[in-house]
C-alpha cells in the first residue's frame, strides 16, 4: 500500500478508468454512432499512454494498470463481438439451444482474460496480489459509512445476508424491466446445469478482469479503499447496456462491485465475491430464460 499518493498518479488512474470505460460509448450511442471506432480509439489511447508513463520513473507504476483497462475494453467491446460475428462461431450458435448459446456467448469474453495475462510481463504480481484463493471467509468486516452496521461483524454472517439482499434487489429490478413469465419457470429446470456453468464462468471472468487484475496493478498506486471505489465505478459503467441496465443498473453494479472488492481485500481471497456474483448471475440467467423462451 502506498505511503503517499502522487497526485499525478491519482489523476491519471481515474482519468484512464473513465477514458477506458463504457462512458464514451454511452455518449456516442446517444449521438447515434455505432461500430468499433470508439472502443478501438480507447484502446489505442490507453496503450500509447501506457508507453508514455512507462518512460517516467514517477509514473511507471501506472503502466500495467493502463494496459489492463485497454485489454478489458479490447476484449469485451471488440474481440468478443468480432468472434460472435465470425461465420463458424455464428453458425455454431445458430444450431445451439438457448442454454448452451448463453454459455458460449459468455465464453467469448474469456479472450480478454487470456490477453490480460500479458500485463503481468516484467511485473512481480503474485497469486496473493491477485486474490486467487478462497480466503478467510470468516474475516472481520471493517465498518463503512455506506453500510448500515457499526458493531463488529464477520464475513461469515454478512456474506449470506448480502447474497439475500442482492438477489431480492435483482429480482425486483429484472421483474420491472423484463416482465418475465413466471409460469414458464417449471419448464426451465432442465437448464439448471447450463445456468450454473454460465453463471460460474461469467462470475469468475468478471471478478478476474474487473477486480483481481486491476486491484493488483493499483496496489502501489492508490490507497486500498480508493482502489476499491475506482474498480467499482469501472464495473458499474460496464453494466449500462447489460443486466442490470441503464443508470440505475450502473448504480446497482457499482455498489455490488464495491462490496465484492471490499470482501476480497478483507478476506484476502475471492471466495465471497465469486459466490455472491454467482448467485446474482443465476438470477439473471433464469429471468432472461423466462423472458426469451416460449
Amino acid at each position: 500500500m502506498p505511503t503517499g499518493v502522487n497526485p499525478w498518479c491519482r489523476a491519471i488512474a481515474w482519468g484512464a478508468m473513465l477514458a477506458g470505460s463504457l462512458l464514451p460509448t454511452i455518449l456516442s450511442r446517444s449521438a447515434g454512432e455505432e461500430g468499433y471506432s470508439v472502443p478501438v480509439a480507447q484502446v489505442l489511447v490507453l496503450v500509447v499512454a501506457s508507453v508514455i508513463v512507462g518512460r517516467s520513473s514517477r509514473l511507471r507504476v501506472l503502466s500495467g494498470f493502463l494496459l489492463t483497462i485497454a485489454v478489458v475494453r479490447l476484449g469485451w467491446s471488440v474481440i468478443a463481438p468480432i468472434l460472435a460475428d465470425w461465420a463458424p462461431v455464428h453458425g455454431l450458435m445458430d444450431d445451439l439451444d438457448w442454454g448452451p448459446k448463453m454459455f458460449v456467448t459468455r465464453l467469448l469474453n474469456v479472450a480478454g482474460a487470456l490477453l490480460m495475462l500479458t500485463t503481468f510481463i516484467g511485473r512481480r504480481i503474485t497469486r496473493d496480489d491477485l486474490f486467487l484463493r478462497v480466503g478467510d471467509l470468516n474475516a472481520p468486516v471493517k465498518p463503512e459509512r455506506i453500510l448500515w452496521f457499526r458493531s463488529p461483524l464477520r464475513w461469515w454472517h454478512l456474506g449470506p445476508l448480502i447474497v439475500l439482499i442482492f438477489a431480492l434487489a435483482m429480482i425486483a429490478f429484472l421483474f420491472s424491466s423484463l416482465r418475465p413469465n413466471f409460469w414458464q419457470l417449471t419448464q426451465h429446470w432442465q437448464l439448471f446445469p447450463w445456468a450454473v456453468a454460465t453463471a460460474a464462468l461469467n462470475a469468475a471472468n468478471e471478478e478476474f478482469q474487473f477486480r483481481c487484475v486491476p486491484l493488483a496493478h493499483l496496489r502501489n498506486v492508490l490507497p486500498l479503499r480508493e482502489g476499491v471505489w475506482l474498480t467499482a465505478v469501472f464495473f458499474g459503467l460496464a453494466h449500462y447496456f447489460g443486466q442490470p441496465s441503464g443508470w440505475l443498473g450502473v448504480a446497482m453494479a457499482t455498489i455490488a462491485g464495491f462490496i465484492w472488492a471490499k470482501s476480497m481485500l478483507e478476506t484476502r481471497g475471492v471466495g465471497w465475491a465469486f459466490s455472491i456474483h454467482l448467485v446474482q448471475d443465476l438470477v439473471i440467467f433464469y429471468f432472461l430464460a423466462m423472458s426469451n423462451r416460449a
